[in-house]
């Protein structure tokens, strides 16, 4: 996920159990989604945020990969 897409839903946030919180590595991700990975991972953004894939907007998904 990038930031804008987590900024652009910030209405749909919830707070992740921190009991299912991922503490380990992600190896996989390019340079900008490990930098925001490792804000949430450290609540630079705030508490425990979660954003779910399913709920982000077809919208947004069309208007994304449109861009591409």
């Amino acid at each position: 996920m990038d930031r804008a897409t987590l900024q652009a839903h910030r209405s749909l946030w919830v707070q992740e159990p921190a009991e299912k919180r991922h503490t380990g590595e992600l190896f996989r991700l390019s340079a900008d989604e490990r930098l925001l990975f490792e804000d949430l991972r450290h609540d630079r953004i705030g508490e425990r945020i979660r954003l779910e894939q399913e709920r982000i907007s077809y919208g947004w998904l069309r208007q994304d990969l449109d861009g591409v």
